[in-house]
């Protein structure tokens, strides 16, 4: 008997959410897994750059270091 490849499930992710005026563009989009876009918004719902690094700094991060959030020119 063969084995059944597992199918991956994916989806679109905006990296600048629509609800903080993201755009529906690929450099906005990453394709990701199910599963890893539901665990990225359950951790930071449709917070900001800062406000993810925020919350990485002070829940997840070793306290040796910090996460920098820098906005691109």
């Amino acid at each position: 008997m063969a084995k059944r490849k597992k199918k991956l499930h994916h989806d679109w992710h905006h990296r600048k959410p629509r609800s903080l005026g993201g755009k529906d563009i690929d450099e906005n989009m990453s394709h990701v897994s199910v599963s890893k876009h539901r665990a990225w918004h359950t951790l930071f719902k449709n917070f900001t750059a800062e406000q993810v690094a925020k919350v990485i700094n002070d829940i997840w991060l070793d306290p040796d270091f910090k996460l920098i959030v820098q906005r691109r020119n």
